[in-house]
């Protein structure tokens, strides 16, 4: 089912020519809220739906009425996209690359956040079928397990501050060498993801980068093959590339949704940026999660809740 909602959005997106109805991260949110055992989005059920429903007009508006240098422009939309997350208490960190896609890729058009709408609509409504009924994802309670759920607003600060840090210097570096796609909107959300305090594949960093990386290659690859070399229809490589991240998945025994969206950005990047995708993705993988093991780690975390046991008394 969630490589069926993935075909059937490309497909509608090809048939139509209008690519700003594909939103990568809908394999990663299908895969999150329809295959693993237990969602790593916790919080209510509506944020799955509203969270990236809201990242995607702000950064569809950025994009219409705000037309400065990409630099501010990409600044100022994971600011208003973690500003949101925080006020919503959301964890569905996908809502960063919904901001931040429309930038990367000049969309201004209407197609785009009405179907992020409509997508992420049918995600959240399968997730709530699948619990109801027992197959599928679960949830937990209010935040969940969610670590920056819990913690209180000092600490979230801190973590988003040095989130922030980061994606200003790789932006810049990504910006000025032209290799923009080590921005990915989607390796952004895998940095963020990798970077929370409670997540367990922290101790998997060779994974996690084997896995991105395959899973831009495969993309590239299944693209070339399916659609420029016999000329197939696009979303047989959507689907093809989609399910080989879940092979990876299997095979590694590792389930991290961004890198199903990394696997199908490929689809609507310019063609002159296809070759180099994956070896943006390669470099921008590394320097993200090198940072992240070097910089984040669980100290933060542990003072937020010792502040939090000791205002309690």
């Amino acid at each position: 089912m969630a490589i069926m909602v993935v075909v059937l959005m490309v497909a509608a997106a090809a048939y139509t020519s209008q690519k700003e109805m594909i939103f990568p991260e809908v394999a990663a949110l299908a895969f999150g809220a329809w295959v693993m055992e237990e969602t790593p989005w916790k919080g209510a059920k509506l944020n799955l739906w509203l969270s990236p429903t809201l990242a995607a007009l702000t950064g569809f508006l950025i994009v219409r009425f705000f037309p400065y240098s990409p630099y501010l422009m990409i600044a100022a939309a994971f600011v208003l996209a973690a500003l949101q997350l925080s006020l919503m208490r959301s964890s569905v960190l996908p809502s960063i690359s919904a901001a931040i896609l429309p930038i990367i890729l000049h969309c201004n058009s209407w197609y785009y956040p009405l179907c992020v709408c409509a997508l992420t609509g049918t995600i959240a409504a399968g997730h709530f079928l699948a619990e109801r009924f027992g197959w599928g994802g679960h949830g937990g309670g209010p935040c969940g397990r969610d670590a920056m759920c819990r913690d209180n607003i000092y600490s979230r600060l801190i973590h988003w501050g040095k989130l922030f840090a980061v994606l200003l210097v790789v932006a810049a570096v990504a910006l000025k060498s032209g290799w923009l796609f080590m921005i990915a909107p989607p390796l952004i959300v895998a940095f963020a993801e990798f970077s929370k305090p409670d997540c367990s594949i922290r101790e998997k960093p060779v994974e996690v980068f084997l896995l991105l990386s395959l899973a831009a290659f495969t993309g590239v690859g299944w693209l070339y093959l399916i659609n420029y070399v016999m000329h197939w229809p696009i979303w047989i490589s959507a689907g093809l590339s989609v399910l080989s991240v879940f092979i990876f998945y299997h095979m590694l025994k590792l389930h991290f949704p961004p890198a199903a969206a990394i696997a199908l950005l490929p689809v609507i990047i310019p063609a002159k940026n296809l070759w180099s995708y994956p070896w943006n993705i390669l470099l921008g993988s590394a320097v993200f999660l090198s940072i992240s093991v070097l910089w984040f780690g669980h100290r933060e975390i542990i003072q937020g809740n010792r502040d939090n046991v000791e205002s309690n008394g």
